[in-house]
Formats: structure tokens, C-alpha cells, sequence
């Protein structure tokens, strides 16, 4: 399932605050939207997940439309594990599917199980609830998503070995975990009810640089991976049945999409992990395209002085020093990184 938001248009009064922003999530596909502060980005954000600010009056459309078999060919699938697909409560379309339907404006708990879409926070201790373990959140986060007991369980240890945290760790509260711990704990939290969409929002502010490119590899290797247990494997540097602890089977449980990754941030490097990039100012789109054209030969004043502010940075440095090179993303890292430096 694609989703597709169209028109997009948040008011305060009679302020504009984002005007006429549209956005197309594909499975699998990864977009950047980007911008200076007050652009726009968290509103948009804020739409698509069904948690504007009391006070604003939101308009437009948000849909789900139905993907043929073959349109995201080349990229990834069964990427989060997916308890629902082989249980007795039925298929993740369910009863209530959303095909058709303009989804915006209605809270995140209304919405068919077909236009789920999560959203990772910037302040990831908001996310998490202070006296309750991590994979007790977790947990409930996958019964959310239609887990039984036993499989939201198994899960929860699954996200956590997919987000590079030992499973063990999933029983301290989170005030006994590091910030980085925390974060990581967070974008687990997200993703454990299987959400078509996955906001993750501005995750790298007040990150040092290997820091922030250990959290960039961890987005661009969780929305590719063909599933939980194989992103665990990776970050154990197990594989499938040579898992000792049994928990990471493939099999186990299934998923029918990668989710979509729709990164906010107004750091550019840090959008060389997507093959989309959207650039906002003053609520509206400014340029759009593939992240090497705009941001290698920016049109736009504001994208060229964007790009401008950024030449001196890049993230090949810091993906290099965790052993993630844009190969290993996917991505033309190091073409966007070469533009930003011309």
C-alpha cells in the first residue's frame, strides 16, 4: 500500500502554515524533507500522523492506494515482522481498509490498520515511558499492532537486537539507559506495530557525528532489511538458523512491505540515505527530485543556500568510521557529499 497525501494545507486562522504540500510514500522508498526551521516539516509530520496541534484546521487529502505486485521491485520486503498476517484476526488490510478513503484529519487510533504510520520523535524521552522496561513497551506496542502475547514478546526482542541493543536490555526502565540507548530503544518502540510509514524526526539533533551516522545506517538497514530477524542477525553478525538464541526466525513471523521512511531534518548530509529528496520554505515545496540532482545542482535560491551552508560537511567520513559505506546503504551517498562539496 502506497500513501499519498495531496493538497496538504495546515491554518492557524487565516495563516497558511503549510500550503500545498503533497507527498507519495511508497514501500520501501525513503524522502527527506527538509528545511530551516519554521518550514513547515513537523506540521507536515504532524498531518500525516494524525496529531496536529489543537487550534489548527487541517485540509486536504490522505489515502492509501493499492501497489501491483511488482512496483517496488528491487526493493526491500517482509522488512517488520508482521504477527497479524498469519493469525486468526485476519490479514493487515482487516475489515475497515482505508483504500479510497481521506484518512486526514482523523487521529492516529481511527485509522484501518492499512495506514499505520509511526512516528519516532525528536525527543525520544517522550517516546518512552519512565517506569516501565523498554521491552515491556515495546511488547505493547506489537499487541497494538495485533500480536498475541507470546509472538508481541518474541518480537520485542527481535526489535531490539535489530536496533543494535542486547535483548537483555529490554528490562531496564529507560532512566538506566544511555541517551544514545534510549534513542535506539525509541526507534524499536516505533516500529514494533508494523507501520506502513515510519516519520523519524530530526533523529540526528545533538548527536555527535558517529553517533549520528551509526542512527542513519540503523534507519536506511531497518527499512530495507527483509525483515526483523534478519536486521537482528545483521547487527548480531548471526544469520537465520545459526541464530543461537532461536528468537530471530524468519519464518516466524511475517511482513508484506518495507515501510517507508520519510526522514525530517535540516541537516543535508544526513539525506543522502534517501533517493528523494523534498525541500520546504514557509509551508510550501520549494524543489523536489532525486537527493543527488537537487542537492548536487540545487535550483532554488533557498536549496542553493542550503546547500551552500552545508559544502563543508559530509557524512562519508562518519559512515566509513562504523563501517557503513553508501554501497552498503544503497544510496548515492557519495555523489550527494561530492555535490555538496563543489
Amino acid at each position: 500500500m502506497t500513501i499519498v497525501l495531496r493538497s496538504l494545507v495546515v491554518r492557524s486562522g487565516d495563516t497558511a502554515l503549510v500550503d500545498g504540500v503533497d507527498l507519495r510514500l511508497a514501500p520501501g522508498s525513503r524522502t527527506a524533507l527538509v528545511g530551516a526551521s519554521g518550514a513547515g516539516k513537523s506540521l507536515t509530520c504532524a498531518a500525516l500522523a494524525g496529531t496536529v496541534p489543537d487550534g489548527l484546521s487541517v485540509s486536504g487529502s490522505l489515502t492509501v492506494e493499492a501497489d501491483d505486485a511488482g512496483s517496488v521491485a528491487g526493493s526491500a520486503v517482509d522488512s517488520i515482522s508482521d504477527p497479524v498476517a498469519d493469525s486468526p484476526a485476519g490479514s493487515r488490510d482487516g475489515a475497515g481498509g482505508a483504500e479510497g478513503t481521506n484518512l486526514l484529519g482523523l487521529p492516529a487510533a481511527q485509522r484501518p490498520r492499512n495506514c499505520r504510520i509511526a512516528l519516532a520523535c525528536q525527543d525520544h524521552s517522550t517516546a518512552l515511558h519512565p517506569l516501565i522496561p523498554v521491552g515491556r513497551q515495546i511488547a505493547l506496542a506489537a499487541r497494538a499492532g495485533g500480536a498475541g502475547p507470546g509472538s508481541s514478546r518474541q518480537l520485542a526482542q527481535e526489535m531490539l537486537r535489530a536496533v543494535g541493543l542486547d535483548a537483555e536490555l529490554g528490562q531496564r526502565v529507560p532512566g538506566r539507559l544511555s541517551g544514545g540507548q534510549r534513542q535506539r530503544a525509541a526507534l524499536a518502540l516505533a516500529l514494533a506495530a508494523r507501520p506502513d510509514v515510519l516519520i523519524a524526526d530530526e533523529p540526528t539533533t545533538a548527536l555527535d557525528v558517529l553517533a549520528r551516522a551509526e542512527i542513519l545506517d540503523l534507519l536506511s538497514r531497518l527499512t530495507a532489511a527483509r525483515n526483523v530477524a534478519e536486521a537482528a542477525d545483521e547487527a548480531d553478525g548471526t544469520h537465520g538458523a545459526d541464530n543461537a538464541d532461536g528468537a530471530g526466525g524468519a519464518d516466524s513471523v511475517r511482513a508484506e512491505r518495507a515501510p517507508a521512511l520519510l526522514l525530517i531534518t535540516h541537516d543535508l548530509p544526513a539525506a543522502a540515505i534517501c533517493e528523494n529528496v523534498v525541500v520546504l520554505h514557509d509551508g510550501a515545496i520549494i524543489e523536489q527530485g532525486p537527493t543527488t540532482r537537487v542537492l548536487s545542482h540545487p535550483e532554488h535560491p533557498v536549496t542553493v543556500a542550503m546547500c551552500e551552508a552545508a559544502s563543508e560537511e559530509t557524512i562519508d567520513g562518519a559512515l566509513t568510521a562504523v563501517g557503513a559505506s553508501a554501497t552498503r546503504l544503497g544510496r548515492e551517498g557519495g555523489a550527494v557529499s561530492a555535490g555538496l562539496a563543489a
